[in-house]
């Protein structure tokens, strides 16, 4: 007899399928795989590489699947972070968890960083992510200086948006700066939050 199956289930079955093979074609391609195996991260799931197809299309949707998944896990981080506090008490709360984990030289944030500059040169679909990503990322940076300003953590005189791109071209650079030793990431990130202190 044949097993029903509601579409809520099928539905739920598809996305944790989805998450997994995700899930595995991060820590592959985290591992420094430049070539995207589809055999290997199917295999690792216990699944044929039709799976992936079936849930990407090819190997650019998977690569865009995976650059999307990682600057949302960067994010909840990040944001998670710069939840509480006062407008300049949270932007210092971001800019410290985004050092500190973009400085981790941990094999997802060199992926992250590989996927980053590979946006602009080798895989160009990627680039209108990233423009989307930064277009976010200066809107928030800003409603936090805006939110110092109306609980008067931050000078009224300032200009949001100025201060919200320039946060946010910070932490770009300490994306890349993940090429330097840890101790030059470190002070760094210490001179722009003592300069964000003075500007304040």
């Amino acid at each position: 007899m044949m097993e029903i199956v509601a579409p809520g289930e099928r539905t739920a079955a598809k996305q944790e399928t989805r998450r997994r093979l995700l899930d595995a074609a991060i820590e592959r391609m985290a591992a420094g795989d430049r070539a995207v195996n589809f055999d290997a991260i199917a295999a690792d799931v216990g699944l044929t590489k039709g799976a992936l197809y079936h849930h990407f299309g090819s190997v650019d949707g998977l690569v865009e699947a995976v650059y999307k998944e990682a600057i949302r896990r960067h994010a909840e981080r990040v944001i998670d972070a710069s939840l509480e506090g006062t407008g300049r008490e949270r932007l210092h709360h971001i800019i410290d968890a985004s050092a500190a984990l973009l400085g981790s030289d941990t094999p997802f944030y060199r992926l992250l960083l590989r996927l980053h500059v590979e946006a602009g040169s080798s895989r160009t679909h990627l680039a209108p992510i990233t423009r989307e990503v930064q277009k976010r990322q200066r809107a928030y940076f800003t409603s936090l200086v805006a939110a110092g300003q109306q609980d008067g953590s931050i000078r009224a005189d300032v200009d949001a948006a100025t201060v919200g791109m320039m946060i946010n071209a910070t932490l770009q650079g300490l994306l890349v700066q993940q090429l330097e030793p840890a101790q030059d990431q470190r002070h760094a990130a210490e001179r722009f939050d003592d300069l964000l202190d003075i500007l304040l």
